[in-house]
């Protein structure tokens, strides 16, 4: 059985007291009695989850980590020198043995992830093919939006092992390499003959949203 003495009594240290938001932005295990999966703490305070996805937030005050993960619920974290948690699902029920979660930092965001998530609210990109080109947007939100306003669909973006893949609804599926350095990428349909049917993208800007601003630390 599930005991919750260890969590009521763990404070954040000195030094994870005075962490920054940015300094724990990455990927994370997340566990609870149920099982595990994978979450990303984002920039700007965005929280993204794969398997559970939500519009979602979170933030960073004196060593605790707050999730407000919508209609998955609200929780609280104290994060240890080592990038790890400890917390609960609010409200804390420690007598509850589903109560209790824990987060192992797993890896920092790659520098592709980077390039399209941006300062937190996603990239704008500029998408060619051999039709012309046009203006395509990566949001960085709960659920990985796509927009493009010239072919418009319910889309979204992924990420894996470096490459990115479009389900652009019935417009298809995309995978491209985004070369982080040059902020490029480039691809084609999956399964598709790219070297007649091509995509590219260069970055235009890192968009802008209220809660990027609100993070901006150079203030």
């Amino acid at each position: 059985r599930f005991h919750s003495s260890s969590l009521s009594t763990r404070k954040p240290s000195s030094v994870t007291a005075m962490a920054k938001q940015s300094d724990l932005i990455g990927w994370y295990d997340l566990s609870w009695k149920g099982g595990s999966f994978d979450v990303c703490l984002r920039p700007a305070g965005q929280f993204f989850c794969p398997k559970f996805q939500a519009q979602a937030r979170w933030a960073l005050a004196e060593g605790v980590v707050s999730i407000d993960w919508g209609k998955f619920g609200k929780y609280e974290l104290v994060v240890a020198e080592d990038k790890s948690m400890e917390g609960n699902a609010m409200p804390k029920k420690p007598d509850d043995e589903n109560n209790w979660r824990k987060a192992t930092f797993k890896r920092a965001l790659s520098e592709e992830e980077l390039a399209i998530i941006g300062d937190g609210a996603g990239t704008e990109w500029d998408f060619a093919w051999t039709g012309g080109n046009f203006p395509v947007q990566f949001k960085a939100d709960g659920y990985n939006h796509f927009k493009c306003e010239d072919f418009p669909s319910h889309a979204h973006w992924s990420m894996k092992d470096g490459k990115l893949f479009i389900n652009w609804g019935e417009f298809g599926n995309f995978e491209l390499t985004v070369n982080a350095a040059e902020r490029t990428m480039e691809g084609g349909p999956v399964g598709g003959d790219w070297t007649t049917d091509w995509r590219k993208g260069k970055h235009v800007r890192n968009m802008l949203d209220n809660k990027v601003v609100e993070a901006c630390e150079h203030h």
